[in-house]
């Protein structure tokens, strides 16, 4: 019994050191009608919703943030995010985003071993082929 004490308390003192090492990052940015949302990425589970504001809302969690780089910027054409591992130390975690954008705004990904769930939208969807580019 006490061994199966030790472990229960070394799974919560994992599960605490996890849930410090998370590095949370949020963005709001106000764009033009019409503008574009690019998003390059790798191991992210990302959500994407619209609403009718000119805005960007963006909301990134990174598990174990020392081992990422993040870019964002924005010019008169839209919003830029990129996320990267660094090497070595950037393999363990994932990151996470919660993007919300205007319902008119066009959207570019480039994602490596990504999740995408596109949060009750109402809109035609066309894909190209989904073969690997990288």
């Amino acid at each position: 019994m006490r061994l199966l004490d030790n472990a229960w308390k070394a799974l919560k003192l994992v599960g605490a050191a996890r849930e410090m090492a998370i590095d949370t990052r949020r963005f709001n940015w106000d764009v033009a009608p019409g503008s574009t949302f690019f998003l390059q990425a790798e191991q992210a589970d990302i959500r994407l919703l619209t609403h009718h504001r000119p805005e960007v809302l963006a909301k990134v969690e990174l598990q174990a943030g020392f081992g990422w780089q993040l870019l964002s910027e924005q010019d008169e054409a839209g919003v830029y995010i990129i996320v990267r591992r660094k090497q070595l130390i950037g393999s363990i975690g994932r990151c996470r985003f919660d993007i919300t954008i205007p319902d008119d705004m066009h959207v570019s990904f480039r994602l490596d071993h990504c999740n995408v769930c596109l949060d009750d939208l109402n809109t035609s969807l066309d894909l190209p082929p989904l073969a690997s580019e990288m």
